[in-house]
């Protein structure tokens, strides 16, 4: 799949300058593919200017080294305040977080669960009310802060 074969192709791109592939999304617009990188540094925080750098490299990158056939757009942001969490160290970074789990088949007749995340072990996520969901039966998950959290991010 393009997807896999852009991520391995640009991750240690990423790495190299100090950031982490947090999501990419591949879509088709037009004749063209759409190439949205969602990054983000370990320690947390993405300028405008870091977005803009990583474009011009990402862009060079894929270019020189043939990965795409055709045109394309490039899109780099941060992961937002709702960022998804997809690798294990995500899970374990985020503990304590509230969360919203997208399944992707329905348990107990409901596809979207909310909670706290509590912990991730042997590849489960482990939310608050004893719920567990395999990793693999999960569609998406992501932050779900609630205002006093958002507030809080934003005074200065």
């Amino acid at each position: 799949m393009q997807k896999e074969l852009i991520e391995k192709e640009t991750e240690p791109l990423l790495i190299e300058n100090g950031f982490e592939l947090v999501d990419l999304k591949v879509l088709k617009m037009g004749g063209k593919l759409l190439l949205q990188f969602f990054i983000d540094r370990p320690e947390g925080g993405v300028t405008l200017e870091d977005c803009g750098a990583m474009s011009d490299k990402l862009g060079s990158h894929l270019d020189m080294n043939d990965v795409l056939e055709g045109g394309y757009i490039l899109e780099i942001s941060s992961p937002g305040i709702d960022r998804v969490l997809k690798k294990e160290k995500d899970f374990l970074k985020f503990k304590g977080s509230q969360v919203k789990i997208k399944l992707k088949k329905p348990v107990n007749n409901a596809r979207v669960y909310y909670g706290e995340l509590l912990a991730f072990e042997n590849g489960a996520v482990l939310l608050s009310g004893d719920l567990k969901f395999e990793l693999n039966d999960i569609e998406e998950t992501r932050l779900n802060p609630g205002d006093e959290e958002i507030l809080k991010k934003h005074k200065h």
